[in-house]
């Protein structure tokens, strides 16, 4: 189903009252804006960790009930901090420009021309037709806070153009992934998420998100209750992967000091 042309104009109309701000550096967006998302100073930076093809490898993670993965970014420099901003709760606005990125990077959406516009999509033959998007809950849920994934759902629910369901609930406190271990992180994740019970998935094929793919303990987790829920296949896709960065995207270590 289309977006009513009510919500489009809404959200410029939102874009002039509260000014779009680069979410790699805080600054504002002006008519000089790259993409209509970030700043110039920082074009270099998102082209140093764009993850080129967006496609996770096996050999990086340990991906299981998962047809494929996909990224926009690698998790460091500027998309790290843009991603612990959000995180955190401070910029959570940020997540819109940060999906619009995961449009362009992993879909290949045609950009915005001006900050508070929306990339235009429209599904190419040969590209996965997907039912609905399912973002990945929260670990430690706040009330009346939601977490990155599903902010980032929401938006690419716009763009896409596919509609967003929450169906995902952890049968359990799962502990933060980031202190364990790869085998600790499988063992953490393994069996912790379920489906509620109204679930019925049956026939779809759904688009799980996530905000950061470590070791693909959690999204291979949530896959396997989605599939369970009656799903027939499940594909990932994250603003960025954990991955150590290819050499020629490394920064010399002269520029760090």
């Amino acid at each position: 189903m289309r977006v009513p042309d009510r919500y489009l104009w809404a959200e410029r109309a939102a874009a002039l009252l509260f000014p779009r701000r680069c979410p790699f550096c805080g600054d504002l967006l002006g008519d000089t804006a790259r993409q209509g998302c970030f700043c110039p100073a920082c074009a270099a930076e998102e082209a140093r960790l764009a993850h080129e093809p967006p496609r996770l490898p096996n050999t990086e993670h340990a991906f299981y009930a998962i047809n494929t993965a996909l990224a926009a970014y690698y998790y460091d420099g500027a998309v790290r901090r843009a991603i612990l901003l959000c995180k955190r709760g401070g910029n959570p606005w940020y997540a819109r420009e940060l999906a619009d990125r995961m449009a362009v990077r992993i879909w290949g959406a045609e950009p915005a021309v001006k900050p508070g516009q929306r990339p235009g999509y429209r599904l190419l033959p040969g590209l996965p037709l997907y039912h609905c998007i399912v973002p990945v809950p929260p670990h430690q849920p706040l009330p009346g806070v939601p977490g990155l994934p599903l902010l980032l759902a929401r938006r690419l629910g716009k763009i896409l153009d596919i509609p967003v369901e929450t169906p995902l609930t952890a049968r359990r406190t799962v502990q933060a992934q980031k202190a364990l271990t790869r085998t600790e992180r499988m063992q953490n994740a393994r069996n912790a998420y379920h489906c509620r019970k109204e679930t019925d998935l049956s026939g779809k094929r759904v688009l799980l998100v996530d905000d950061i793919i470590t070791t693909g303990a959690t999204v291979s987790a949530c896959a396997l209750a989605l599939l369970e829920a009656g799903a027939i296949e499940v594909s990932a896709a994250a603003l960025a992967a954990a991955e150590e960065l290819p050499k020629e995207k490394q920064i010399p270590m002269e520029k760090h000091r």
